[in-house]
């Protein structure tokens, strides 16, 4: 079963732990069937509408892994987790909450959760990387529960289970990532042609290389990748200014020379906002110089990053045309 797709209920409960035990033991080598199975034993068993992962990313609140009964849907909820229940949790990880019935409580009656999105009643406990809190497990429902003792303690062990397994996924996650980064400084020492001679620069070669090592964090967090792209002419003096440029540009980004006098700066998991931010810093080393700028989505756009590349040689031929400083070009799905 994939994220969403609807969940049929059985008649026959059970014992709740029993259950959880029985997920454990068929999921221990697929964390995917962890977050599919799971969630969705939680709706059958506790007979609620949704249950549902959550996170904090760059760009807000984040659903990524749900299961929802028959009848029931995600509107509202996928679109802003953020007006749920679920930051209270994370702002209080030590304490799990259960509302019974948001309408009765003077809490709650007043909240999105409950006249926006209609959660009636909720459960959800906090996820917990070592110290840090990465998200939240959670169940909804549109009518009052009770949640009994045994249906928050459920709801505990699949939330400890749950953030065990994604602490497991990062580490195997950073792993991958040094051992791409080590196999990208080899392939820098071994094979000079990465590098232009002309500019100093990385060159598209190393931009293949860099693109394995960077792909999968963000087609799986879901992040924008920005893209800026602008021409200058390699006269005395740009070299160095390129260099200076490079060097004060964060962790993840990469400036590369994409052909003679044309430039590609790649900005991962950035707003349009945070790009804009960077490009004009920029551009008290390099100068100003007409840019084109886009978004691109890994999973969304190809994965070869031509279309991208696409929209922002539209948005630079634009700028170039009009005498702007910096044109997007948006993406449309």
């Amino acid at each position: 079963m994939s994220p969403g797709k609807a969940v049929k209920r059985r008649s026959a409960k059970g014992n709740h732990l029993a259950a959880l035990a029985d997920l454990l033991n068929a999921s221990r080598t697929d964390p995917a069937r962890l977050f599919e199975h799971g969630l969705a034993l939680l709706v059958d068993r506790l007979g609620v509408d949704r249950a549902l992962l959550t996170r904090i990313t760059g760009l807000g609140y984040e659903v990524f892994w749900w299961a929802v009964a028959d009848g029931a849907n995600m509107n509202g909820v996928f679109e802003a987790p953020e007006k749920g229940f679920c930051p209270w949790v994370m702002a209080h990880p030590d304490r799990p909450l259960t509302i019974r019935d948001a309408s009765l409580e003077p809490r709650w009656r007043k909240s999105d959760g409950y006249l926006e999105l209609g959660i009636r009643a909720y459960s959800g406990v906090a996820l917990k990387e070592g110290e840090n809190v990465v998200g939240t497990l959670c169940v909804q429902h549109h009518g009052p529960k009770p949640f009994d003792r045994s249906e928050t303690e459920l709801i505990r062990a699949m939330g400890h289970l749950m953030a065990r397994t994604l602490e497991s996924e990062s580490m195997k996650q950073e792993l991958h990532g040094a051992l791409d980064a080590l196999e990208l400084s080899g392939a820098i020492v071994e094979d000079s042609a990465l590098q232009s001679a002309r500019s100093g620069l990385p060159n598209r070669r190393y931009l293949d290389i860099w693109l394995r090592a960077s792909l999968f964090m963000a087609r799986r967090r879901k992040e924008p990748i920005a893209l800026a792209l602008w021409s200058q002419p390699l006269v005395t003096g740009t070299r160095g200014r390129l260099a200076a440029a490079a060097a004060r540009l964060r962790g993840e980004d990469l400036l590369i020379e994409l052909s003679a006098d044309q430039y590609l700066l790649i900005m991962p998991h950035t707003s349009e906002e945070g790009a804009e931010v960077l490009i004009t810093r920029l551009r008290g080393i390099l100068g100003e110089h007409p840019t084109g700028a886009t978004l691109w989505f890994p999973g969304e756009d190809d994965m070869t990053l031509k279309s991208a590349l696409t929209r922002a040689a539209k948005a630079f031929t634009e700028a170039n045309r009009e005498g702007a400083a910096l044109i997007w070009t948006h993406h449309r799905g």
